[in-house]
């Protein structure tokens, strides 16, 4: 069930302040609050569930110690920006605006492609932003810390105020930065391009030192997704026993601080991994038969996004809308080998390895070819994503724009539905995490799983789009629906839900609320 947020806030709200008494009877006096709650969110970069093992003794102290969801789900694209926004927003990307790694932007000519790390283009408020709002001062402030190895996840959540010349795309939207905020590229271990991202170690490093100052924290850890991405299974193997070591130094950190006991981690991934062989006999490349459909439809071109999936745009945005969606109608039927390439346009061939892709789903309906619709459940259509939009099936990646050229392919892939799979633990020394529980599915994944089961929305998994409104809950925030900037258009607030399964205090039935005010109990 997905958990009212704004009614839950209220009631705390209303407790705190009126007491138990009767209509008649004067207010009671609210209870000095002298707990002080705190809240760390850590990610282990595509770690997945399989991966906690004995060989991560202190991730499987804390699975124990915790509630462990068995089919947990990132978002599509199941890529790190995308799913790092969906935490800190609780809202899908065709909300948040990032809907990918990258885009390609047309405001240059030629359109250049660009991560998806701009602040102005996340348009939706974060977390960070919220608790400013209603915490960010006096006796009860709750202060925010991030503590990023990866550049681009730095960028994202740099706030708008960090370029007072760009705007945020959504009017209604101005995003805050963390109180304590580090920059990956300050640190002397930073590795730069293509890796963009400071290691495990001295990551954990600047979290602890910024750990005394802050009540919520959100961390990310990298090796395990870049080890994998450079070189593979095995040099994974090592970042995960090192990824482990981290965690269990946070963990170490807080018992020595005397905090452990009134404190909830979450300890998740953004998205899992899949592995291909190097070179074309595991690669799509769509761009050369992309180029010879030029000939007779719209050009069209195609960027990477994580390996396993790619995205093809109309490059003439002022075409008519029949010619861009004959273009792409025609790069799907020829790309699904539902009509012959040649037949379509003359030179035009299928790519080698394209019986491998899983899907071809466009960013807007096309009624002359309602198979290709996004399903519903995706919630990743924006404006600027993709207008056809692919994943590759198991074991199977995108190269552009030639798949005989291995030098810029990756081991290590994500963004198709295989890596939908997620890792999402709640865990901590508070009295309130309930222990030693896994929620399995309430459906049975088929053998071997489908695309359709990896997207399938189980209510009672979770979510990276739960973490925010999981987090809301336990700071005590009142973040109602109408509160939320595009709630006119939307009619919602978050889309993710609170983790009741996590807790104690839903034994007693769904509605339970907030556990403090302003993370005070």
């Amino acid at each position: 069930m997905r958990y009212p947020m704004g009614w839950a806030v209220a009631a705390a709200a209303t407790v705190l302040a009126s007491g138990c008494g009767s209509a008649d009877s004067p207010p009671a006096p609210a209870p000095e609050l002298t707990g002080r709650l705190t809240v760390v969110v850590a990610v282990v970069d595509s770690l997945m569930p399989h991966e906690i093992t004995a060989a991560t003794p202190r991730l499987s102290a804390l699975r124990a110690a915790g509630t462990f969801y068995e089919e947990s789900r990132s978002v599509f694209i199941a890529e790190t920006i995308p799913n790092h926004v969906a935490m800190m927003t609780g809202v899908t990307p065709s909300r948040s605006g990032i809907f990918s790694n990258d885009y390609l932007d047309f405001s240059t000519d030629p359109p250049e492609e660009l991560d998806l790390s701009a602040p102005e283009k996340l348009t939706a408020n974060t977390l960070f932003t919220w608790i400013d709002r209603q915490c960010g001062s006096g006796a009860t402030e709750v202060r925010t810390g991030a503590t990023l190895s990866k550049k681009y996840l730095f960028e994202v959540f740099n706030g708008d105020a960090a370029d007072p010349g760009r705007d945020n795309e959504a009017p209604g939207v101005f995003n805050v930065q963390p109180d304590s905020y580090w920059d990956p590229e300050d640190s002397g271990a930073y590795i730069p391009s293509p890796s963009e991202h400071t290691p495990d170690t001295p990551t954990m490093d600047q979290a602890l030192a910024q750990l005394p100052d802050v009540d919520f924290h959100f961390i990310n850890l990298g090796d395990v997704d870049r080890l994998a991405h450079a070189s593979g299974e095995q040099a994974r193997s090592a970042a995960l026993a090192e990824a482990d070591a981290q965690i269990g130094r946070l963990v170490d950190a807080l018992m020595a601080a005397g905090r452990w006991d009134s404190t909830v981690l979450i300890v998740l991934s953004d998205h899992g991994m899949d592995y291909s062989p190097a070179g074309p006999a595991a690669a799509i490349s769509t761009q050369a038969m992309l180029d010879a459909l030029g000939a007779c439809f719209e050009p069209m071109q195609a960027i990477v996004s994580g390996e396993g999936s790619e995205s093809i745009y109309v490059l003439e945005r002022s075409a008519p809308l029949a010619d861009r969606q004959a273009a792409l109608r025609g790069a799907r039927a020829c790309l699904l080998g539902t009509q012959d390439c040649a037949t379509l346009c003359p030179g035009a061939t299928r790519p080698l390895n394209a019986g491998n892709i899983a899907t071809a789903w466009y960013n807007a309906d096309d009624a002359l070819d309602a198979d290709g619709a996004m399903p519903a459940s995706v919630q990743s259509r924006h404006p600027q994503a993709g207008d056809l939009v692919l994943a590759a099936a198991d074991g199977h990646k995108f190269a552009e724009p030639n798949a005989l050229d291995s030098s810029g392919q990756i081991p290590g892939n994500h963004g198709h539905p295989v890596t939908f799979h997620n890792t999402v633990l709640v865990t901590g020394g508070s009295p309130w995490v309930r222990q030693g529980a896994s929620v399995a599915p309430s459906a049975a994944p088929p053998d071997p799983p489908t695309v359709e089961w990896y997207l399938t929305r189980l209510p009672e998994q979770a979510e990276t789009l739960d973490v925010a409104p999981t987090v809301a809950w336990l700071l005590g925030l009142q973040v109602p629906e109408e509160a939320f900037p595009d709630y006119a258009e939307r009619g919602k607030g978050f889309d993710g839900r609170v983790l009741t399964e996590a807790f104690t205090q839903f034994d007693a039935g769904a509605a339970a609320p907030p556990p403090t005010v302003c993370g005070r109990f």
